[in-house]
């Protein structure tokens, strides 16, 4: 873990506004995101440093959103009271479901207690912008424990929440222990019908269904989240991590040790794809199609350099009278029945 650190550090420099790497040119980050791993597990001092290193090495805005993504069981009273000090003013709490036998057959390593304690350390720690997840679809969750989950997480004091559908990845263990007939298969039907619930609960409750997977009260959306889905700017660090910054997308080699070591000879390790118009419209197309705000057809003329509209009215017209998606020849949006084909529409007007 200290080389981890270590070496995450020599990256952030390596891209910070000193050097001739700088990757933002001088523009002020307004997010700052820890996360696609465990960064809970950090003793308190590597947060500190890399938040530090970013300060010294970044114009960062005023009041930035900092999150860092949690296991319930990491956030005691104590790390939470660290991680204000520290400067994180947000949490995105992996709690997934607060049936215990659902975190079992997770393989999580906290329990429904936990799921529902930790919210209220964060809240005495200080920490009051808190999203939490949870996941639906998967064999074993009742229709009448899926209601009683969402329940659990309006009577929370949080202001975010994520709900995946459970989906089943080529080579994973998942993928092997249902082929090999050890665990069910997930069922699209239910899985639509917890989708269903979960749409119709939002409305009912008053929170926005801003992106696909996306839900908030007052406002709260997830500004870091919400910039990718807007085709801003972003600078990943650590392994697998990805970038972008309009014209071109990189990505980090996986392997940890390979990365380490490239850091400890000031080397970065990314592999870079220099996006055409057509790719930028394809990205373009699939971000804002999930979101509330719809695909805007006149950034979408700028992009592609077409009438957006007129060259694919045939196609917006059959999926408007399926009632899939609706338009006002300004913005295109999918309806909530549309949002479970998502990227399956979206490839629809994909350029070649």
């Amino acid at each position: 873990m200290p080389q981890m650190t270590e070496a995450i550090l020599q990256e952030v420099i390596y891209f910070g506004k000193k050097g001739k790497h700088n990757f933002f040119n001088s523009k002020p980050i307004n997010t700052i995101y820890f996360g696609g791993g465990t960064p809970s597990t950090l003793p308190i001092e590597d947060i500190e440093k890399i938040l530090e290193t970013i300060y010294s090495n970044y114009i960062v805005a005023d009041n930035p959103e900092i999150t860092l993504e949690a296991n319930p069981d990491d956030l005691t009273e104590n790390y939470c009271l660290q991680l204000k000090s520290a400067g994180i003013n947000r949490l995105s709490i992996g709690i997934q479901s607060f049936y215990d036998e659902h975190l079992k057959w997770m393989n999580r390593s906290h329990d429904a207690t936990q799921a529902e304690n930790c919210v209220q350390n964060a809240m005495d720690a200080g920490i009051t912008n808190i999203s939490i997840d949870l996941i639906y679809g998967f064999p074993g969750l009742t229709n009448a424990q899926w209601e009683a989950n969402l329940k659990k997480a309006q009577n929370l004091p949080i202001n975010h929440l994520s709900c995946y559908c459970l989906t089943v990845e080529e080579k994973t263990p998942l993928k092997k222990l249902i082929e090999t007939g050890r665990y069910k298969a997930p069922d699209e039907d239910i899985a639509t019908g917890h989708f269903n619930t979960l749409v119709n609960w939002a409305k009912t409750n008053s929170w926005e269904h801003y992106e696909i997977s996306n839900f908030c009260r007052n406002g709260f959306y997830s500004k870091h989240n919400t910039g990718y889905w807007q085709q801003k700017y972003y600078l990943g660090i650590g392994p697998s991590a990805h970038s972008y910054n309009s014209s071109e997308r990189r990505w980090n080699l996986k392997d940890n040790n390979l990365y380490i070591q490239g850091w400890q000879q000031n080397q970065p390790s990314f592999e870079v794809e220099i996006l055409t118009p057509t790719e930028k419209l394809n990205d373009f197309i699939l971000t804002s199609l999930r979101t509330q705000w719809g695909l805007d057809i006149s950034t979408a003329n700028k992009i592609s350099g077409i009438n957006f509209f007129e060259e694919n009215k045939e196609l917006i017209e059959m999926y408007v009278s399926m009632g899939l998606m609706e338009t006002n020849k300004f913005i295109l949006k999918l309806t909530n029945e549309g949002k479970l084909y998502a990227d399956g529409i979206a490839a629809e007007f994909f350029g070649e």
